[in-house]
This record gives structure tokens, sequence and C-alpha cells, in this order.
């Protein structure tokens, strides 16, 4: 099956510009100012629309176990959430249960995907063990084609991991030619904040921010830039949420060591006030939502080239599970649904309000992803001969987020009532519209596993 998209406007690596598409097996065939329709082959006038290479969301958890319940999006509500936003690919995290080695995890976690996912989808291993004990099995799913390793730093969430085996797992990945991704932030303040807060029976969701304090993260991320450099590692920072931290990080990246960073966006276009609210419990996510003028320097950090990448940390619950921690962030699932937002919210904050160019959003969202996390240039490109993953959207005013009318499972948006001046209109995947006008298409579990090369970091 062919595809033809006539006269849209190309989001490229060499600028924008107006061009016709041709996709055939998958793959981009042509690109040129004017091509034939060729026969039997479907055409999209995108004449008046922006054609951008598919989304890549390096940070989402679908069908995960946690907290006592399982998050609401599972592979098919998750990536058919995805592709309403233009996203085309996404990264997931397999992570072990107890006993369970990283390749079990992986296995386990890929037959889920491989039978539902309606776009293509790669993971992220989890090392875990106080021990240490996963770090052998590294190479074991390196041959999968998994080259990305996650550490939590603090023990909060169940799988903190100490300095020293963090940096076992930086030389490690290093000589394998692999990444690590690190959640930063400081285990024992957050801890010792949060039993100050019980002891002082504030507990409820408007106490929240106080359990885990920006400086927290940031005094994780100057220790876990510090072992990067003595292992002579990469590090991959993970949802980075305090301003303090994105200066820090400009400023050891002038200094040349190699630190890619990550932000939400949650944590640039929300605040804490919102705990404040009736309903404040919704927005309980970790690292939690920090102050305006945090959002400032991570707007700053992004348009300074400090932050590299915009991922969702996309991990829904819905309003009753919420709800029923009580009003406590001791007892509420932690995390927020964003896959489907992710484009939208990026586009109208950053390129219509604050003046970004589409060519940064568009290496913030696609192209760096990609080669961070060794996609490119199958992915995250328009060029001839790479996957045909496109996002053809519309530039209008006047329409709001509704999560009433979005794709995801959840009950819920934490972007509700938002102004977007976005509108998804198509979504292609390897040459197949997934995604048109507001209906999804393709078949369920369309989406294939991306065993992914060597991150290529020459541009960061």
């Amino acid at each position: 099956m062919k595809l033809l998209v006539r006269g849209g406007r190309l989001v490229t690596e060499d600028g924008v510009y107006e061009s016709d598409l041709l996709a055939a097996g998958g793959r981009i065939e042509r690109i040129a100012p004017s091509i034939p329709l060729p026969s039997g082959c479907r055409e999209i006038n995108a004449s008046g629309m922006i054609v951008m290479p598919g989304v890549i969301d390096p940070h989402v958890h679908l069908d995960l176990n946690a907290y006592g319940y399982t998050s609401s999006d599972d592979f098919f509500s998750g990536t058919g959430s995805a592709a309403a936003g233009g996203v085309t690919t996404l990264i997931d995290f397999a992570i072990p249960s107890p006993g369970q080695s990283m390749k079990e995890a992986f296995k386990e976690k890929l037959r889920r995907a491989e039978s539902a996912a309606l776009v293509d989808f790669s993971f992220h291993a989890q090392l875990t063990g106080s021990e240490g004990a996963s770090l052998p099995d590294m190479e074991e799913v390196l041959e999968e084609g998994v080259r990305s390793f996650k550490i939590f730093m603090p023990s909060t969430e169940g799988w903190g991991m100490d300095d020293y085996l963090l940096y076992r797992a930086l030389e490690k990945a290093s000589s394998l030619n692999s990444l690590v991704m690190v959640h930063a932030e400081t285990g024992s303040l957050v801890s010792g904040f949060t039993e100050s807060l019980i002891s002082a029976g504030r507990v409820s969701i408007k106490d929240y921010p106080g359990s885990r304090p920006g400086f927290a993260e940031k005094t994780a991320v100057l220790r876990a830039a510090l072992l990067a450099a003595e292992a002579g590692a990469p590090l991959y920072l993970c949802h980075l949420s305090a301003g303090s931290s994105a200066a820090e990080i400009r400023r050891l990246k002038r200094t040349g060591l190699n630190i890619l960073a990550e932000t939400c966006p949650q944590y640039l276009v929300l605040n804490e006030n919102i705990y404040g609210d009736e309903e404040g419990y919704l927005a309980a996510c970790a690292p939690p939502l920090r102050k305006e003028a945090d959002s400032f320097e991570l707007w700053r950090g992004i348009i300074e080239n400090t932050i590299d990448t915009a991922g969702t940390d996309h991990c829904p619950f819905l309003r009753s599970q919420k709800k029923a921690g009580g009003g406590s962030f001791l007892k509420t699932p932690m995390g927020l649904p964003g896959v489907e937002t992710l484009f939208s919210v990026m586009y109208t904050e950053g390129v219509e309000k604050r003046g970004i160019s589409i060519e940064s959003l568009y290496r913030l969202i696609s192209l760096n992803p990609a080669r961070i996390f060794g996609l490119y240039p199958r992915k995250g490109t328009l060029k001839e001969g790479s996957d045909a993953d496109l996002h053809i959207f519309s530039e209008e005013q006047g329409f709001q987020i509704r999560g009433s009318e979005l794709k995801t499972a959840c009950d819920w948006t934490p972007f509700e009532g938002m102004e977007s001046v976005a509108r998804t209109r198509y979504t292609v995947s390897r040459g197949e519209i997934v995604y048109e006008n507001g209906v999804l298409k393709g078949e369920k579990g369309r989406g294939v596993f991306l065993s992914r090369g060597e991150p290529d970091l020459r541009y960061f």
C-alpha cells in the first residue's frame, strides 16, 4: 500500500519547506515538490497543514503494576492514545519483579506489547537489587536490542540503588556502548522530610511538595554527574523538575560532561498550587510539581539546549484509584496521563506562546530521542529510506483539551480546559494511517518492537 501526502509543510533536518512525500512498503520512498499519484495510492491533501516526523515519547509506563493498582492504560489503549497525539514510537520500561531477571522482565513485557500495540515501541531495562544482582544481566538484554538502563537513586519507590552500584552500572554501560538513565533524587532527604511531615501530621496532598524538595533532585543530579564523569560514561537524567537542577546541568555541560536531560510537560506548565485544589490529589506524581519559577528555568533550559528531550512519564491511574488515597500523599498512586497531549501542550506553550521554533520542537520530541536511544535514522527524520512515521497537524485557534475527548483509558487529564492551537489530523505509522480526524485505525498488535542501536551522542 502506498500513501502520498500532498502539499504539506515538511519539518526536516534541513529546514521547513512545502513538498510532497510518497510512502511505500512502510518507508519514505520519495520527497519532491510534485509527485504524480501512483495507481492504487491513497492521497492525503495536506495543504495548509504541517508534516513532522512522528513524535517519540522516550518515557512511558503502560500496564504497570504499582501502588497496589495497575495503570489504567494497557498497550492497546496507551498506544492508541499515543497515536491520537501524533506519537508513533514510545519507550516503556521492563521492571523485574522480585526474583525475576531483567531478561525475563523484558520477555514478559514484550509479550504483552506485541499482542496489543498500535504503534511501534521499545523498552528500557530497569536495574534493581541492593547487591547489584541485575548488573550481570545487562549483556543479556543488550542482545535483545535494549541499550538503556534505568536506575532509581532513591529507594522510596522500592527500587533504589546506592552510589557504588550506580557507579558500577555507569562503568559497565559505558563499556557496552549503552546508556544509564536515572531518577535523580537523594533518598535520605526524601525519607527524612517525609518522616518529618508524618510526625507533624502533615500528610495531605498540599503538603506533598515539602516531602521531595527541589534541592533533593539537585543534589542527586550533582552526585550522578560526578559518578558518570569518574566512570567515563554518558548520563541521562529523567523527568527533570527543579529549576536549580537545570541550572546545574547548564554549568556541567559547559565543562564538557556528557549529560542528557529530559523534562515533562507537567513540569513546564503546571505548578504546585494545584495541590491546594479540591482534586489536587489527581496531580500527585514523582517528582512533584514545583513552583512557577522552576517552570521558567526549565523553559530556559529548552531554549538554551540544556534540556534535550521532552517525555511524559505517562503513568495514568483512574480518578477512583487516585481518590482512594484519601487525599494523603502517602497513599495516593503517583503518576499522570500525558502521552496523548504531549505534542499539543508543547506546541501551544512552546512554539505559540514562547516563540520556540518548530525546528527546535522537532529536535526536542523526535530527532533528539531518536539519536539518543539508537533509533535514528529509522525514526525521527523525514528522509528517503526512513520509516514513514508522520504526524500531520493543523494550526487552529479556539479549542480546548478535554479529557472526555481523549483516547486514553484514563478518565481525566491534568491539562483539562487548556487552550491548544495544534490539532492532530493524521498519524501515520510505517506508511499506515493509524489515526485520522478523531478516529483510531489499524489492527491491534500491528506495532512492532524496535531493537535499538548504540546511542548517537555526537550532537549533544
